[in-house]
C-alpha cells in the first residue's frame, strides 16, 4: 500500500508583551509539529511589543530555523496581526 503525502502545516500566534510564555509555545509547537508534517513553520506576530519579546523571538528564531517573526513597528491590534500572519501563512493547512 502506497504512502500519502502528509500535508504541510503553518502553526502561528500573535504575540504581545508574552515575553513570560512565548519561548515555551515556540519550542512546544516545534515539537509537536515534527512528529506530525514532514514540512512546516511557526510563524509569530510580535504586535510591538514593549517588553523583552522581540529579543527572546530573535535568540528563538536563530535556535528554530523554521520559525520566521513578523515585527509590528505599530500594534495592530489582535484582528491586524492575525490578518497579518494569515497572509504570511505558506503551507496548506493553517492552525
Amino acid at each position: 500500500m502506497a504512502e500519502t503525502a502528509r500535508p504541510s502545516i503553518t502553526a502561528f500566534f500573535p504575540c504581545y508583551n508574552d515575553s513570560g510564555t512565548i519561548a515555551s509555545v515556540v519550542i512546544t509547537a516545534d515539537r509537536t509539529l515534527r512528529v506530525l508534517a514532514d514540512d512546516y513553520e511557526i510563524i509569530v506576530g510580535d504586535d510591538a511589543s514593549t517588553d523583552n519579546s522581540v529579543a527572546i523571538l530573535e535568540e528563538l528564531r536563530r535556535l528554530y530555523p523554521r520559525l520566521r517573526v513578523l515585527h509590528h513597528a505599530a500594534n495592530r491590534g489582535y484582528g491586524g496581526n492575525l490578518r497579518s500572519m494569515f497572509a504570511e501563512a505558506t503551507k496548506d493547512l493553517i492552525f
